[in-house]
């Protein structure tokens, strides 16, 4: 079995990043040919063969390129640089070994699963859950309770166990329903994931804001946290809103701006001025120890 197949395993097991690059054509003089293959780590480290000196420095520059923005790319590394080239999408690099030769490049990202993990044994939790696993998370449920384990995910019982491999890559989901939150909140705000949502009505969520506060946590802290998580969307049952805390948690990711009126608001509320583009982190967020009216189907 080839080195670089090995590593590509391996790193996959443990659920690391790599990029998998391919050599597709090369003209003479190269110490590569066509079918040369390598692995490239997240820390650029290489492992099989696309070149020596003249072709890897580009490889690992294009491949942490490739794993930030999780595209496909080919690489033509040439002595000339500058002639005219129209094909849509090649990545023209010069060449900058003195023996010349050229080198074209597949770079084939393969992203580790981004990390959900779920504080709970609700219904929430559950289906929650069930979504993540579809949509291609890594979900792990945290349940400190006595209820039957949730099914589908690795389960975790004791909250100084909870680690993340990627934090900022990382969601986070408080379902708890009023089940040992508030050390639920207080360790996944220690942990800080990318995205962080509590399920939970207004009234609850402003309560647990001034529990966090008397633990320590800021007020700028504290703000960051979606709550009621999830887009408004009028979800009521547990599959309703696990589908709108799962749009909430790709629209951060993805940096966009959540611009749908919120159904939640009221007639008055409208009223009183124009409607403003909501980001999924900062809907409703008033001063810690405030409250307000919101989704009731997440109410407790």
């Amino acid at each position: 079995m080839d080195s670089w197949y090995r590593t590509a395993e391996e790193l996959e097991k443990k659920g690391e990043s790599f990029v998998l690059a391919t050599v597709v054509r090369a003209v003479a003089p190269t110490s590569a040919k066509p079918g040369d293959k390598a692995v490239v780590t997240e820390a650029g480290v290489v492992h099989g063969w696309i070149g020596g000196s003249c072709a890897e420095p580009t490889v690992k520059k294009e491949a942490k390129l490739a794993l930030s923005d999780g595209a496909c790319r080919i690489v033509q590394i040439t002595p000339d640089p500058s002639l005219p080239n129209d094909r849509e999408g090649l990545i023209v690099v010069p060449m900058t070994c003195y023996s010349g030769g050229e080198l074209e490049i597949y770079l084939e990202p393969h992203r580790a699963k981004r990390e959900l993990v779920v504080f709970g044994n609700s219904p929430v939790a559950q289906s929650l859950v069930e979504l993540g696993v579809a949509v291609g998370y890594e979900v792990t449920v945290v349940d400190t309770t006595e209820r039957p384990p949730l099914e589908g995910a690795k389960v975790i019982t004791a909250l100084d166990e909870v680690a993340l491999k990627r934090p900022a890559e990382a969601a986070i989901v408080v379902a708890t329903h009023g089940v040992f939150d508030e050390d639920a909140v207080a360790r996944s705000v220690e942990l800080a994931p990318g995205y962080l949502g509590v399920v939970a009505s207004p009234r609850r969520f402003s309560s647990l804001g001034g529990s966090m506060k008397s633990r320590g946590v800021s007020r700028e802290g504290w703000a960051k946290v979606d709550g009621p998580a999830g887009i408004d969307i009028g979800a009521k049952t547990p599959q309703e809103i696990a589908v709108s805390i799962i749009a909430a948690i790709t629209a951060q990711r993805e940096s966009i701006r959540v611009t749908t009126q919120r159904p939640s608001e009221t007639p008055h509320e409208k009223a009183a001025g124009p409607s403003r583009p909501q980001t999924v982190d900062a809907v409703a967020k008033e001063a810690i120890g405030t409250e307000g009216e919101g989704h009731c189907c997440h109410d407790e």
